[in-house]
């Protein structure tokens, strides 16, 4: 069986301008962009690490639609504040969880939120399960 990959596609309201926010907050590297005859974005590619995501305007056939995202970063109130000084809004503050991850979520201008993950614990399942005090399953 050939190897699949997965590329999410943001739709938003104001593509271009989401690519930037992407860019100051996260480093983001815009790639290919195609528009539409009217001038709104059809499609395009920017690179956050690793990953590939695809971006376009919202349009009479997609409507914005929020999505959430995790970020596994090394310092997550580093990458929790560039969101929030870039214009996102906090909504869980970066802080310790009970199952070994500092975490935070934000969303950006656009409805799209991100959680900030860092692992500051390797736990097993049946510690995570005790810690959030709650039966496997």
């Amino acid at each position: 069986m050939r190897e699949i990959t997965v590329t999410p596609k943001l739709v938003v309201d104001g593509a271009d301008a989401a690519i930037d926010f992407y860019r100051r907050a996260l480093g983001a590297e815009p790639g290919v962009r195609h528009a539409a005859p009217h001038g709104n974005v059809a499609y395009a590619e920017f690179r956050i690490g690793a990953s590939t995501l695809s971006i376009k305007d919202a349009d009479e056939h997609d409507a914005a639609a929020g999505a959430l995202f995790t970020l596994e970063v090394a310092d997550a109130y580093a990458v929790g504040a560039a969101l929030e000084q870039a214009g996102a809004s906090v909504v869980f503050p970066v802080d310790d969880q009970p199952y070994g991850l500092r975490q935070g979520r934000l969303r950006d201008p656009f409805g799209i939120q991100w959680i900030v993950s860092q692992q500051t614990e390797n736990l097993s399942e049946d510690e995570v399960q005790r810690r959030l005090g709650s039966a496997p399953g």
